[in-house]
């Protein structure tokens, strides 16, 4: 039976149980049946509540300047005291006065949101719990973040501000839920990110840092120094990997983790460098304990006497960090030792890891015989912090191109991953992605919400943000993200309907069918074809959006991707006429606009215009020969990877007049009316 099967009878059977205990915290016998009452916060523009701060000021100043923002009411923020009503902000210690049932369940994260007609508590026990109540009530009120950047934050505007609420919350993943974007981003881009991580209550209270390492080596001075230290590779001692059973590597590696944990590091990597090329001498083949090494999906195992399955890279590895990590725990003890599970060392060890070890499991480049689920509960049972290694976006992979051929970002298998992880145990997910919200933006969003609770209805999200986002557009624009990522992200529209036909009934096998067509069309490559039917799908959404500009500054983003789109085109098109002017001219018209759009978030700009320049065009890089831009030879592609020429020659976002007027042009080109 296949992994993805296994999952899918897994949750089937399981899922509604085990998640019953899930992100909303079981509330303590002395609360059951104790309701909340209603309390009326502004009234027709007038502030009928006060602030009241305890010690964790950031989120009181966010939650004043948010609620003005709303209503236009003039919020007051006080010192909390005893006896004085209000909107009660901060941890349950600053409020002794209150008595706040079962405080020990909000862990690091956990907030209570309650009103009791007096008052109104965003409580927690610890400061980002604060924030995450502030945010969770803000977003009650109909505030949105769908993806960075001011143009996506959505702020309704209410008189009154009037409810009753109750919610006890905690993470599905305590630990962390974080998207790395590779290669980094602007600044700008990087703030943006900042900002709607705090609004979407991602992050979580360890900081994970896991990245491939040396351990203190230098394999170039070191291994000219000790080539014993080194990998020995058919037969030959190689730069490739340290021997991970050489007690002078343990000694260094130590000696380097005591060094970064003197500095202040909570938790230091361990995760060899990246590839294979793992020692083959005698004394690592030693974990065979007298099986017979063989070879398979590129790394080494043995079937042991006692029937135990090892991988010689995983033996050798976990030992040296359980070392490692014992080593630091005696002096500082609260320090972790962090390490992926992948490649050649994705097999768990044989043996229990250190309490103070964590691992995270990727979900690609797996060389273990092991399912993914058989991985996780065995990693389970000997004691390692799991968490999960995911790849949403990796721009050498997809290029910022919209449509999902395979991959975690097809959102139905989304979905059914993060519950999957829940359920075997999986602590935190930090999941590579890239500055390119255009393309991925709501595959993004739809997992921070999740993150935060697996329970989470995904067409209810999926809705909110058509509705929101769009306004009027919000048919088209469903319609836009459906030929893209197929029916995973259909709510209502049909994907072939037009702007007359989106509101009429359909029969239900014609719907099946254009779904079914849709699926089909979101697997296959992105194509001309499939531009311009989305160019059809945001010209009708600009229509209906152009008096409400909060709605038009969104598709107005996801226009200038499609014409960013249709720039790649032209390259192709270029190609096939094999005229170096033209190919130069279409690389230049497709790498300036790319690096105007670097702080929209809306490509991942960096890597376009940085080092992956020469693998984007890496097709026609003989036409690009003797131009400033093109690297000359393998080291040139690192000295120019901060950008030569035209990649660096204009930042600027194009406005809405100059898209107008390059939209016109587009659809005049691709013979849309």
């Amino acid at each position: 039976m296949t992994d993805r099967s296994n999952r899918s009878l897994l949750l089937a059977a399981g899922l509604l149980f085990s998640l019953a205990a899930s992100t909303t915290l079981a509330r303590p016998e002395g609360d059951r049946g104790r309701g909340s009452a209603a309390v009326i916060v502004v009234k027709d523009g007038a502030a009928q509540m006060t602030i009241r701060a305890g010690s964790v000021k950031e989120p009181v100043e966010e939650l004043k300047r948010y609620l003005e923002a709303i209503s236009g009411a003039k919020i007051r923020v006080e010192e909390a005291r005893a006896e004085a009503p209000g909107i009660q902000v901060g941890l349950a210690a600053d409020f002794p006065w209150f008595h706040f049932e079962g405080v020990e369940q909000f862990g690091k994260e956990g907030f209570l949101l309650r009103s009791d007609g007096k008052n109104l508590f965003l409580i927690a026990r610890e400061p980002r719990g604060v924030e995450h109540a502030v945010a969770t009530f803000l977003y009650s009120l109909g505030c949105r973040w769908y993806f960075p950047g001011k143009v996506w934050e959505v702020i309704p505007k209410r008189k009154t501000i009037a409810g009753n609420w109750n919610d006890r919350s905690n993470p599905s993943f305590a630990l962390q839920r974080k998207f790395s974007y590779g290669f980094g981003s602007s600044p700008v881009c990087s703030r943006d990110l900042a900002d709607w991580e705090r609004h979407n209550r991602m992050g979580g209270p360890l900081r994970i840092a896991i990245g491939h390492t040396w351990h203190g080596l230098d394999p170039k001075g070191d291994f000219e120094k000790h080539p014993e230290w080194f990998a020995l590779v058919q037969g030959k001692r190689q730069p490739s990997k340290p021997c991970y059973s050489h007690p002078e590597v343990l000694q260094r590696a130590t000696q380097y983790s005591l060094q970064q944990a003197a500095k202040g590091a909570g938790m230091i990597s361990m995760t060899p460098p990246d590839g294979l090329g793992y020692c083959e001498c005698e004394r690592c083949r030693a974990v065979c304990r007298g099986g017979e090494p063989y070879q398979k999906q590129g790394t080494t195992f043995a079937r042991r006497p006692d029937g135990v399955l090892v991988s010689v890279a995983s033996e050798t590895l976990f030992q040296f960090v359980n070392q490692v990590a014992a080593a630091v725990a005696k002096k500082y003890p609260k320090t972790l030792v962090g390490c992926y599970a992948y490649s050649a060392y994705s097999h768990p060890p044989s043996f229990k890891l250190h309490p103070n070890v964590f691992l995270q499991t990727t979900t690609a480049f797996r060389r273990t015989p092991l399912s993914l689920a058989e991985q996780l509960e065995t990693f389970h049972k000997i004691g390692v912090q799991a968490g999960i290694r995911a790849y949403y976006s990796v721009y050498q992979w997809d290029w910022d191109y919209p449509a999902i051929i395979k991959g975690e970002m097809m959102l139905p298998r989304l979905v059914d991953d993060l519950r999957f992880y829940y359920l075997h145990n999986v602590q935190s997910v930090n999941a590579e992605a890239s500055c390119n919200w255009a393309a991925r933006g709501l595959g993004y969003y739809l997992a921070a919400r999740l993150m935060w609770n697996v329970r989470e209805d995904p067409q209810t999200i999926l809705a909110d943000f058509y509705d929101k986002a769009f306004g009027p557009a919000a048919l088209p624009m469903e319609r836009y993200y459906v030929r893209w990522l197929g029916r995973g992200a259909a709510i209502r529209t049909r994907p072939t309907a037009t702007k007359s036909s989106t509101t009429a009934p359909a029969d239900p096998k014609t719907v099946k069918d254009e779904l079914d067509n849709a699926d089909e069309a979101a697997g296959k490559k992105f194509s001309l074809e499939s531009l311009k039917a989305a160019y059809r799908d945001l010209d009708e959404a600009a229509r209906l959006v152009t008096d409400r500009t909060e709605y038009r500054a969104r598709v107005d983003q996801l226009r200038l991707y499609a014409h960013y789109l249709y720039l790649r085109t032209r390259v192709e098109d270029a190609a096939g006429t094999r005229k170096k002017e033209k190919v130069i001219a279409a690389v230049k018209d497709e790498t300036v606009f790319g690096a105007r759009l670097q702080d929209s978030g809306i490509i991942h700009s960096r890597p376009l215009i940085g080092k992956e320049f020469y693998r984007r065009f890496r097709s026609v890089g003989s036409y690009l020969e003797g131009t400033p831009e093109w690297p000359q030879s393998k080291q040139d592609i690192v000295r120019k990877s901060a950008g030569q020429g035209y990649r660096r020659s204009r930042t600027d976002v194009p406005g809405h007049d100059e898209l107008e007027k390059l939209w016109q042009e587009d659809k005049k080109a691709l013979g849309i009316r």
